[in-house]
């Protein structure tokens, strides 16, 4: 019942007709979908070099298409469908197990369901080459990223034939 209370007042704070659902925070920041972000959840990982930074993955708009919500990525993103890159992230799986070859990369650690994600554009479908140890630290994948321009999920990126990379300083 705990639960469902929950579920009911987070889904009313983020209803359409909400006001906090229509307007950015007094920052100015919002996600993909015009809901405000609280700057105090905004990424905390350091940017590496050479690694594609969530500040860039975020650089998405969005329009809405009937029942549809459709992206609109910024032109440096956009360069990015299916080339080779490096995502710095945390893993969080969909299914149990100790190696997953499919799961979801995050900009924050997975430690809170309500607070997992700020929107679309800062999260990965990962397709493992080789099944990957689940880890609770953030990991540096390498893999080809697919931009996604009409998911069924909802998923804005894709990163297959993804493999664990080190980073050279």
């Amino acid at each position: 019942m705990r639960c469902a209370g929950l579920l009911f007042v987070f889904a009313s704070l983020f209803a359409p007709g909400h006001a906090a659902a229509q307007a950015p925070t007094a920052s100015g920041a919002a996600n993909s979908l015009g809901l405000p972000i609280d700057p105090a959840l905004l990424n905390t990982l350091p940017e590496l070099k050479g690694v594609v930074s969530w500040n860039l993955l975020g650089q998405v708009k969005s329009r809405t298409e009937g029942k549809r919500v459709i992206p609109e990525f910024a032109p440096a993103v956009r360069k990015l469908h299916q080339t080779e890159v490096k995502l710095q992230g945390f893993m969080l799986p969909i299914v149990t197990g100790e190696r997953h070859e499919h799961f979801l990369l995050t900009m924050r650690p997975p430690h809170c369901p309500f607070c997992l994600s700020l929107g679309p554009e800062y999260i990965v479908e990962v397709r493992a080459k080789t099944p990957i140890k689940h880890t609770y630290d953030p990991v540096v994948l390498t893999g080809q990223l697919n931009v996604l321009t009409d998911d069924p999920f909802g998923l804005y990126y894709r990163l297959t034939g993804a493999q664990i990379t080190a980073i050279s300083n």
